[in-house]
């Protein structure tokens, strides 16, 4: 049969059971540091077939030289198992905070089960059911964490190359050729990859700046939110058309910024005669931005919506803070309000002050 694998993702781990860890979006699991236990329970992985042979386990890691990684392996066609006078879920079985781990690690370490220490790749061959179950443990203090677990089963494709009589399952010429074979297959899955990391939707972010600048757009410095980021870059090659012109200009603050805006151009300063902006050329523009900008916001959109504007066109980008509130010991300066009258009832021990007044 062709080679399956089974990840073992976000809603895998969170149908398992952990002590001393915890873990992210991208099913990244995390040692506690302030714990010297740390334990896996998944749940199990299911082939939808009686007698399923399975291969290799494998996942990425980063411990500390004082923790000990153990990984613990048994397969079953059946999901119950007789416990005493009734028949036990194992996934529940495994998966309950209210079992002990002495219980747990019994039926972890039953006859047919195998165990691996220090070992975060694993061939586990000799492993026959349709069920297979998986626990990790970590024993020391430390922090660490593990990442892109996954499960395979199938043939090996470099063995399908050997005559029938050298295929022998689990013998020792399978298990050398293995490690050449996983190799493969690794190498395989990356080149599989590619296609996804030029996939503007789902690449990881930390590409988006290297395809920005593929277009001739430079976003270094951080200023732009992930999903702004990957907006601004899906619509780089229809802003390169667009570039120079004010529609240009107020699609890209639409994506960089979550605020109002107005984009002043000089042959329009006369109709804003209120507004703190002044122009000195014909072919100038200023941006007024609802929104309190810092200086390195400020510098980082200034040199973003620059890499647009036409040659001659020189950029004034003015923020403004939100309105206060004055009280009586204050003046008033730009942007400032003075509070309205509230209505207030009084008792026979409470005074007046500036900012109440009696009902009428």
């Amino acid at each position: 049969m062709a080679r399956t694998v089974y990840s073992i993702k976000k809603n895998r781990l969170k149908q398992s059971y952990g002590e001393g860890i915890s873990m992210d979006q991208n099913a990244t699991i995390y040692l506690d540091e302030h714990t010297s236990v740390h334990r896996l329970y998944l749940k199990s992985v299911d082939a939808a077939e009686e007698d399923a042979e399975w291969g290799r386990f494998s996942f990425r890691t980063h411990l500390s030289e004082e923790q000990v990684l153990y990984v613990y392996a048994f397969a079953s066609n059946d999901s119950y198992i007789r416990m005493g006078q009734e028949d036990v879920d194992i996934n529940r079985f495994l998966t309950s905070g209210n079992i002990s781990d002495d219980a747990k690690k019994i039926l972890m370490c039953q006859p047919g089960a195998l165990r691996f220490v220090e070992k975060n790749d694993l061939l586990l061959y000799g492993l026959k059911g349709r069920y297979l179950y998986l626990s990790i443990e970590v024993m020391g203090e430390g922090d660490g964490y593990l990442s892109a677990l996954k499960v395979e089963r199938g043939s090996d494709e470099f063995m399908e190359a050997f005559p029938e009589i050298y295929r022998e399952n689990n013998d020792f010429f399978h298990r050398y050729m293995s490690v050449f074979n996983s190799i493969y297959n690794d190498f395989d899955d990356n080149v599989n990859k590619l296609p996804k990391l030029l996939d503007l939707d789902a690449c990881p972010d930390l590409l988006l700046p290297m395809y920005a600048g593929w277009m001739g757009i430079d976003v270094q410095g951080d200023f732009l939110k992930p999903d702004a980021l990957r907006e601004l870059v899906k619509e780089a090659y229809t802003l390169n058309r667009m570039k120079g012109t004010k529609e240009c200009i107020k699609r890209i603050l639409e994506i960089a910024i979550d605020e109002q805006f107005l984009i002043l151009e000089e042959n329009q300063m006369k109709e804003y005669t209120d507004a703190r902006a002044s122009n000195e050329g014909v072919f100038d523009v200023t941006i007024l931005v609802k929104k309190q900008l810092s200086e390195n916001e400020r510098y980082q959109l200034s040199y973003l919506l620059e890499q647009f504007m036409p040659v001659r066109c020189r950029l004034k980008l003015e923020s403004f803070r939100d309105s206060s509130i004055m009280d009586s010991r204050v003046y008033l300066d730009m942007n400032a309000q003075v509070a309205g009258a509230k209505n207030a009832a009084l008792d026979d021990y409470l005074g007046l002050d500036g900012n109440i007044i009696l009902e009428e």
